[in-house]
C-alpha cells in the first residue's frame, strides 16, 4: 500500500512541456497478468430501453471486439415489474415490461449489474414512473406496495419479492448465466435523493435482498454498497453489520458482501488515491474482507453526466480512460494487490457531443422521430482497448511524462500489442464549460516525441501498424465543425461522420528486426491514444 502511495506521488501533474525521449520496451521482461477489469458501462433509468435510440446505442456496444463492454448497470430496474396481491399475501408477479429491458442486454450478450432499485408497481395506476431531466431522481413513481420499507411486513416481503425475482431470472435466461451477473443494493444509498431511509433501514434492506438471492440460488453474487461519497457512514456501516452485525432474518453474526462497490468519481491520479484510502480502510477495520473484490462502478472523470464540458467529445476522454486502465493496473492490481473487479464507466446516456455519452445524437428533423447516433472517441477507444493482450510488461516512462503520457506494453501469444496515451494534465473545472481556454496551451506543451526501443520481438521480420485517436484522426467531432456544425445532417454529412467513428490507420509497414529489435520513432500530440501493434511474419514468409 505505501509502496503505491509512494509511486502516486511521481505520477502528480509537473509543468508540462513538449519532450524528446528514448523509451524501452523489453518483452523479454517477466509477464504479467492483465485481465479485462474495465468492460463495464451504465445508464439512468432502465426505461429508456424502450426507445429506439437507446437500443441502438446497445447494439452498437455489443458489436465492440472481444466483449469490449461486456457489463451493463442501469438505475431503477425493479420500476419495471408489477407485483399485486402482496397485502393478502398472495403475490402475483408480471415480469413482462422487466424482461422486455432485460431481452435488450442479454440478446446483445451484455451481461447485467442488477441493481435492485426501484419499485415494483402494484397495478392499481396507469401513471408512469417520472424522472427530473437528467434522469437521475425519481419524481413521479407508480403506486406500490413497497412504500415503507421500515415496516417489517414490507421487508419481509421485499425478500420474498427478490427471491421470486431470481427465480424468474434463472428460468428466463439460465442459471448459469444469472449467476455471471453482479446483484447491487440499490444506487448511491447514501444520498437522499436515491434512499430516503435511515441508515438502519438500509441494512435491513441489505439483509433482505441477500437473504431473498440466496434463497432463489446461493451461488448469485452480491455485494454493495455503491455509495457515492467517500468512506461515508452508509459505507462504514454496512462493512461493520456484513462484518461483525446481526443479520436481521436469520440472527447470525455477519452477513455476505461477495464485492464491495463505490463511486469515486475524478481525475485518475485522484481517483486511485482515494480507492487506495478505501481498501486501507477495509483491510485495517475489516481485514476478514481485506481480499473482496473491489467494484468502482461510476469511475467517471467529475459528476454530471449532463453537463457540458467541451472534453467529453474528443480524444481526451478517450485518453482519460487508458490512462486510468493502465494506473489501475500498475498500481491497483499489482502494487496495492487489491482484488480490483470492475472499473465502469457511467456514460451510456443519450445526449450530444458536450455531454458524459458514448455517442452524439442528432435528430433528423426537430421533433422528428429519425434519428442518428454518432461514435465518440471514447467509444471507439474501446476498440482500441479490447485489443490488448492478456499479459504485460513492465517499462519505465521519464518522471516528467508519467502525470499525462504512458504505455501499456500486452503481449497476445507472438504479438504485441502497444496502448499508448497522451492525456492533457489539467485541472476539470466544475460547472458548464462547452469551449477550453487555458488548457489550449497545455496541449500544445504536451506533445510528446520518442524513441520507442521494443525488444523481444520473435521474429527477423514483421508487419507494425499504428491506430491513433487525436483531433484530426478518429474524431468525428472536429469533422462537424469542419461542415459547419449543422444541427440536422444531410446523408453525404453522416456517411462522413460514420467515416471519421473508427480510429485512423497511421502507419502501415513491414519492419526488419534485426537482433529481435526494433526502434519506433513516436510522435503523439495531446491529447491522444494511439494502438501500436507488431505482428512477426510466419517462419515460412521470413
Amino acid at each position: 500500500m505505501k509502496k503505491a502511495l509512494l509511486l502516486l506521488t511521481c505520477l502528480l501533474p509537473l509543468s508540462a512541456q513538449a519532450a524528446d525521449a528514448a523509451i524501452e520496451i523489453d518483452y523479454r521482461r517477466p509477464a504479467k497478468p492483465l485481465n479485462a477489469f474495465w468492460n463495464s458501462t451504465g445508464f439512468s433509468p432502465a426505461d429508456i430501453v424502450a426507445t429506439p435510440e437507446m437500443r441502438q446505442v446497445l447494439q452498437d456496444v455489443s458489436r465492440l471486439p472481444a466483449a469490449g463492454i461486456q457489463y451493463v448497470r442501469p438505475h431503477y430496474l425493479l420500476n419495471s415489474a408489477t407485483v399485486k396481491g402482496l397485502a393478502v399475501g398472495q403475490p402475483v408477479y408480471d415480469w413482462t415490461k422487466l424482461d422486455g429491458v432485460l431481452d435488450q442486454f442479454t440478446r446483445h450478450h451484455l451481461r447485467l449489474i442488477f441493481e435492485l432499485m426501484g419499485f415494483p408497481s402494484d397495478g392499481t395506476s396507469s401513471a408512469g414512473n417520472q424522472y427530473d431531466k437528467n434522469f437521475q431522481e425519481q419524481l413521479v413513481r407508480q403506486k406500490s406496495y413497497f412504500d415503507n420499507l421500515a415496516e417489517r411486513d414490507q421487508l419481509h416481503r421485499w425478500k420474498d419479492f427478490v427471491a421470486a425475482l431470481a427465480l424468474h431470472l434463472e428460468s428466463r435466461y439460465g442459471p448459469e448465466e444469472v449467476r455471471r451477473w453482479l446483484f447491487e443494493t440499490t444506487n448511491e444509498p447514501d444520498l437522499p435523493q436515491f434512499w430516503r431511509y435511515d441508515v438502519a433501514t438500509f441494512l435491513n434492506y441489505y439483509d433482505a435482498c441477500s437473504e431473498g438471492l440466496k434463497a432463489a440460488d446461493p451461488a448469485l453474487q452480491f455485494g454493495g454498497p455503491g455509495t457515492a461519497r467517500d468512506l461515508s457512514a452508509t459505507f462504514e456501516a454496512l462493512l461493520a453489520h456484513c462484518d461483525t452485525g446481526k443479520n436481521y432474518f436469520t440472527g447470525e453474526t455477519g452477513v455476505r458482501i461477495d464485492f464491495i462497490s463505490f463511486h469515486d468519481k475524478a481525475l485518475p491520479q485522484t481517483m486511485i488515491q482515494l480507492e487506495l484510502r478505501i481498501v486501507d480502510f477495509i483491510r485495517t477495520q475489516h481485514p476478514l474482507f481485506g481480499q473482496k473484490a473491489i467494484v468502482n462502478d461510476e469511475a467517471d472523470p467529475i459528476v454530471g453526466w449532463a453537463t457540458p464540458y467541451w472534453w467529453e467529445r474528443g480524444p481526451w476522454y478517450a485518453a482519460f480512460v487508458a490512462q486510468n486502465i493502465d494506473l489501475h493496473q500498475r498500481l491497483v492490481i499489482e502494487e496495492a494487490g487489491v482484488n480490483f473487479r470492475l472499473l465502469s464507466n457511467d456514460h451510456t446516456f443519450m445526449g450530444d457531443w458536450n455531454q458524459r455519452t458514448t455517442h452524439a445524437l442528432f435528430r433528423h428533423q426537430p421533433g422528428a422521430d429519425g434519428f442518428v447516433e454518432i461514435r465518440k472517441p471514447v467509444m471507439s477507444v474501446m476498440e482500441l482497448v479490447a485489443q490488448l493482450g492478456g499479459e504485460h510488461v513492465d517499462l519505465n516512462v521519464p518522471r516528467e511524462l508519467a502525470p499525462y503520457f504512458g504505455i501499456l506494453a500486452t503481449r497476445s501469444g507472438d504479438k504485441l500489442v502497444m496502448l499508448v496515451y497522451n492525456k492533457t494534465a489539467m485541472e476539470l473545472a466544475k460547472g458548464p464549460k462547452p469551449e477550453p481556454d487555458f488548457e489550449v496551451p497545455l496541449m500544445a506543451q504536451q506533445a510528446v516525441h520518442a524513441q520507442l526501443k521494443i525488444k523481444g520481438i520473435n521474429g527477423a521480420a514483421a508487419s507494425i501498424t499504428e491506430l491513433r485517436i487525436d483531433d484530426a484522426h478518429g474524431n468525428p467531432y472536429q469533422v462537424w465543425v469542419e461542415m459547419g456544425r449543422p444541427p440536422v445532417l444531410s446523408g453525404e454529412q453522416i456517411a462522413r461522420l460514420k467515416a471519421a467513428e473508427r480510429p485512423a490507420l497511421i502507419k502501415s509497414e513491414r519492419i526488419s528486426c534485426a537482433d529481435h529489435e526494433y526502434t519506433y520513432l513516436l510522435s503523439v500530440p495531446s491529447p491522444s491514444v494511439s494502438l501500436l501493434t507488431i505482428v512477426p511474419e510466419p517462419i515460412a514468409s521470413r
